[in-house]
């Protein structure tokens, strides 16, 4: 008989590194969340800051894009707003690090509003 033990944890670690990838998708959630252009009218509730980051992931992470890291990054500020019950959110410019001369971190701040009657 042959000893599987350790194929969980080697099919965890392979799932883990594409969940981290899959990241730019926003959630069901986060997708209902409108962004706006500018602060929203009277009647909406501001529901804070939120901030998304991300990060080159694990292997291969020299072939992350700066495009991928701004998507992840806008992602997690959604998908933050979402849990707030956000409705909105007025998002700031994404700021970009790099570390030898590479996209390194995208961070994305949003402020989070919730609207009418949703």
């Amino acid at each position: 008989m042959r000893n599987h033990g350790s194929l969980p944890a080697i099919a965890l670690v392979l799932c883990s590194g594409l969940v981290a990838c899959a990241t730019a998708s926003p959630s069901p959630e986060a997708q209902r969340v409108i962004a706006v252009d500018g602060v929203p009218g009277p009647l909406c509730d501001n529901l804070g800051t939120v901030i998304g980051e991300s990060q080159p992931h694990g292997w291969g992470s020299g072939d992350t894009t700066g495009e991928q890291l701004v998507a992840e990054a806008t992602a997690e500020a959604m998908q933050r707003a979402a849990q707030r019950g956000a409705t909105h959110i007025f998002l700031s410019p994404v700021t970009m690090q790099e570390k030898n001369g590479a996209p390194f971190q995208a961070t994305r701040t949003g402020v989070a509003f919730r609207c009418g009657g949703r």
